[in-house]
């Protein structure tokens, strides 16, 4: 469904906010109004849904409903739930713009977040390939909690200063070229995390900035909420959740490392991370006790102090009794 057909093919705007929404149904009516709001030259917008289970594509439409202001409005709906990775790599395929916002169904912009992104990124010739903003806490139900800072990130301008300390990103408040996720293609489709993805593509190549000004209403909570005085089989399944989602940002940094300039630099610190990883998803996925002690004395490659605090946490947790259901859930 597409709010505004008069308004025909013509040049494409410079850019486009990708709006993914997932059971959201209490924010996303929020979340869409502050992006129809957007002050500036037209642009084009994507409101998706990735498959919700409850009312978000309808409570979506209706807040797209009758929109007659300049921005070009697109409504669409994947028919089977694809996740984040996926879901972003369809409305990058299905957007115009050379910059590429993203918005999230339980976030909300400030109404000069694509006009006050656009100057800068202007100002600086287009060359930066991310461009970042500081963002603002926001809890379940609305109410403001003050500023939440990210790293300036022109000062990350090489590989040592990557693998020294990776910035720190909240994807919310990001904006990135079509140009850089065109040079590396599309995310894996299990990647659940873009954040730390699209800061090391950015940085690698044309580099990145940060507007020193809040410009998103970042929700805190909601469907990401922890569980209260969570069991023993809750911990061994977020924590093989968590696990999976880093496996799946090293495996996308790996690949994306091999076509920089970069390579040489961080390729051995993400394979130690990666067997870091590697090696939680073994304990997580021991299937006896016996198991989990041959896990832990064949670990080898990850260092031994730190192989022993994951050993006895697995021990503690129980997780050769969880380690099947929490391999498996999602």
């Amino acid at each position: 469904m597409t709010t505004r057909p008069d308004s025909g093919p013509g040049p494409a705007p410079l850019a486009s906010v990708l709006f993914l929404a997932f059971n959201q149904e209490t924010t996303v009516r929020g979340a869409v109004a502050s992006i129809l709001a957007q002050a500036g030259p037209p642009i084009d917008i994507i409101l998706s849904d990735d498959a919700s289970t409850d009312g978000t594509f309808e409570a979506m439409a209706e807040a797209a409903r009758g929109y007659t202001g300049p921005h070009h409005v697109t409504l669409r709906r994947n028919p089977a739930n694809v996740g984040i990775g996926e879901h972003l790599n369809r409305l990058v395929a299905a957007s115009r713009g050379e910059l590429l916002f993203v918005a999230a169904g339980d976030d909300e912009s400030e109404p000069r977040r694509v006009e006050t992104v656009l100057r800068a990124w202007q100002a600086g010739g287009c060359r930066a390939d991310l461009v970042a903003s500081h963002l603002t806490d926001m809890d379940v139900g609305g109410g403001l909690h003050g500023p939440l800072a990210v790293d300036d990130l022109s000062r990350w301008r090489t590989a040592d200063d990557w693998v020294a300390r990776r910035p720190h990103v909240i994807g919310a408040g990001h904006a990135w070229t079509r140009r850089v996720f065109d040079h590396f293609g599309p995310f894996e489709p299990d990647t659940a995390y873009e954040d730390q993805v699209m800061a090391f593509r950015a940085l690698a190549s044309g580099g990145g900035i940060t507007v020193e000004e809040p410009l998103v209403r970042y929700r805190r909570g909601g469907v990401s909420a922890k569980e209260q005085a969570p069991s023993n089989a809750q911990r061994a399944r977020r924590l093989a959740v968590q696990n999976r989602r880093h496996l799946a940002e090293i495996r996308q940094l790996m690949k994306d490392a091999a076509r920089t300039a970069w390579a040489p630099r961080v390729t051995r610190p993400l394979q130690a991370e990666w067997r870091k990883q590697a090696y939680i998803e073994a304990l997580l996925s021991a299937g006896s006790a016996r198991a989990l002690v041959s896990t832990f004395m064949s670990g080898s490659g990850v260092p031994p102090a730190w192989r022993l605090r994951k050993f006895w946490a697995a021990l503690r947790l129980g997780a050769w009794r969880h380690g099947a259901e929490a391999r498996t859930g999602r």
